[in-house]
């Protein structure tokens, strides 16, 4: 394939984005094994990776290319990494497909190559903005950030990315970043409301297919072809539907930097990381597990 695959790293030791990263990687090497990996960090991420234990070792030697970039140390480490990745276009030459670091590659990429748009995203949770369940605290956030976002609005995950190196493109991912610097000084740290604003005002962006980033819990209809599987580091409401949203998992992977048993069946196949006892809820069910009021029953 001639489209180079892209990573973000922010991390340090009391996280495991670093290990989720491993896990990434691992899996993309045994699906692409030709593909060109660049992994794009700050100056304190690497500087700690190699006394981070065996994890930091071993994904030292994974990437073709670390870029390190400096966004300022002083700068939480949530904000370094949303910087980081709305400026990634400036860091890299070619085409490139983002991904993020809590994810799984299941199957070979090349076909990214044939994709037609400059820019190139899947829908958020697999909908239309009328049909997501939290489309109001969507739309709050995008009019903090300082856009009056409407149901008729295109509303992508930025999970995976597809960008060509072409100037309409850098251009995107300036006023991106612009949006994004602006929405954090009124207090919003997602990145999804800015890039909403700026695919309103710049339509370059096109779909990807849903296999190109199959969202956990939202895409189960789309896992069997998924060639991307991203299953969020953070999981739901708290809960521990995937086997790598388990810190036990991931510090084990960060103390001994191997990848083995149910883990490693896991790459190959993300339905064996799914919870033994799992619940299929619809959108009705859904809408009611996204209010205050059940937030509140289940602290209870």
């Amino acid at each position: 394939m001639n489209t180079k695959i892209l990573y973000v790293l922010v991390s340090d030791g009391s996280d495991c984005y670093a290990e989720q990263l491993m896990l990434s990687l691992t899996s993309l090497r045994r699906h692409c094994p030709g593909a060109e990996v660049c992994v794009l960090t700050d100056n304190a991420t690497m500087d700690a990776l190699p006394s981070r234990g065996g994890s930091g070792k071993t994904l030292l030697a994974l990437p073709d290319r670390w870029i390190v970039a400096d966004p300022g140390a002083d700068l939480p480490k949530h904000f370094r990494s949303r910087i980081l990745k709305t400026e990634m276009r400036e860091h890299i030459q070619g085409d490139f497909l983002y991904i993020d670091t809590d994810t799984i590659v299941l199957g070979p990429l090349d076909a990214i190559d044939d994709v037609s748009f400059p820019l190139a995203l899947c829908l958020d949770h697999h909908c239309a903005l009328r049909d997501i369940a939290v489309k109001k605290d969507i739309a709050a956030h995008c009019r903090q950030v300082g856009f009056d976002i409407t149901e008729d609005d295109t509303y992508f995950n930025s999970g995976v990315i597809f960008a060509r190196d072409c100037p309409e493109v850098r251009d995107f991912f300036r006023s991106w970043k612009e949006k994004y610097l602006a929405g954090r000084e009124r207090g919003i740290k997602e990145d999804q409301p800015s890039l909403a604003w700026v695919v309103a005002e710049k339509p370059i962006a096109g779909r990807l297919d849903e296999a190109w980033n199959c969202q956990l819990p939202y895409g189960v209809r789309y896992m069997k072809d998924a060639l991307i599987f991203h299953y969020f580091a953070a999981g739901q409401d708290g809960s521990r539907l995937f086997l790598f949203n388990r810190t036990d998992v991931l510090e084990e992977i960060k103390r001994s930097g191997e990848i083995t048993g149910e883990a490693d069946a896991v790459l190959d196949d993300p339905f064996k990381g799914i919870s033994p006892l799992s619940y299929l809820s619809s959108t009705e069910d859904f809408s009611f597990f996204t209010t205050r009021r059940y937030r509140d029953l289940r602290k209870l």
